[in-house]
């Protein structure tokens, strides 16, 4: 079994092959998420439970499934099962990695929409929270978001889609906080912190679409596409934004990012083309 031997964030990339052709929605956060809280349930149900708690910091992240598809369908798309499935199940902390890795020690397959799929093989990719706050100081870097995103606005009943940085990096940051095990900022490097976004740090350029996602009987609208964060190169909050701006491809960003929202991809410098 794969071990980790501290706290520090980590993503499983798992291929899976389906036994057959299976539709599939659009966004398929939600059947990640489920997906992942079926197999913690099958080594500890208990977990699984606290997991699936509402309004409580979760210590991990899911991918939408990566698929090739054979067709569209009325409701989004056919896998086609001759090439390989993927997901991404990503944990903050390494309590929860450790019991879900023991779900393959017993199953070699998982079901997807009643479709058996073998698990064909995984690859673990993780560092250590101290060795992302030894990133170098940039002037600017860009966080491309894959999946629908959006943040939680105080006071209003409608959802923030702009990824204002003072909000994407404080919640990181409290995020971070929750499940770090070197270094903690708290509540006064917290303002702190965002005292000196407010001051030295801002949007630079942008490229931002919004889209409606489905997730089931649910709906929700977020924005996705590229953002470059400019900010002081002198300063030592530009190498704890850098170190949160990594930490993001782990732990997602805004609302329901254990559902597959808010997934991001971070450059640390301007990437015109993509």
């Amino acid at each position: 079994m794969l071990r980790l031997v501290a706290e520090m964030p980590s993503e499983l990339l798992i291929e899976l092959v389906g036994e057959k052709e299976v539709s599939l929605p659009r966004f398929t956060g939600y059947i990640s998420r489920a997906l992942f809280l079926h197999m913690m349930r099958a080594v500890d149900p208990g977990e699984a439970a606290e997991l699936h708690e509402s309004d409580v910091m979760k210590p991990y992240s899911v991918t939408q499934l990566m698929f090739k598809a054979r067709l569209r369908s009325p409701s989004g798309y056919v896998l086609d099962p001759s090439y390989p499935c993927r997901v991404g199940f990503r944990f903050l902390s390494d309590k929860q990695f450790q019991k879900f890795m023991s779900f393959f020690s017993k199953k070699n397959a998982v079901l997807i929409s009643e479709v058996r799929f073998k698990i064909a093989s995984m690859i673990l990719k993780s560092i250590e929270y101290e060795e992302l706050l030894k990133s170098e100081p940039v002037k600017n870097f860009r966080l491309i978001f894959r999946t629908p995103t959006y943040l939680s606005s105080m006071g209003s009943r409608y959802e923030s889609l702009f990824p204002e940085p003072l909000q994407i990096f404080s919640n990181l940051m409290r995020i971070w906080d929750s499940f770090s095990d070197s270094r903690v900022f708290g509540e006064e490097g917290l303002e702190a912190y965002k005292y000196w976004i407010k001051n030295h740090m801002g949007v630079s350029a942008y490229v931002l679409r919004t889209g409606l996602a489905e997730m089931g009987k649910k709906k929700a609208i977020g924005f996705t596409g590229w953002v470059e964060y400019e900010m002081d190169e002198q300063e030592e909050w530009n190498k704890v934004t850098l170190a949160l701006a990594k930490f993001a491809e782990y732990s997602n960003i805004g609302g329901n990012r254990t559902g597959g929202f808010g997934e991001v991809r971070f450059y640390s410098s301007s990437i015109e083309k993509r």
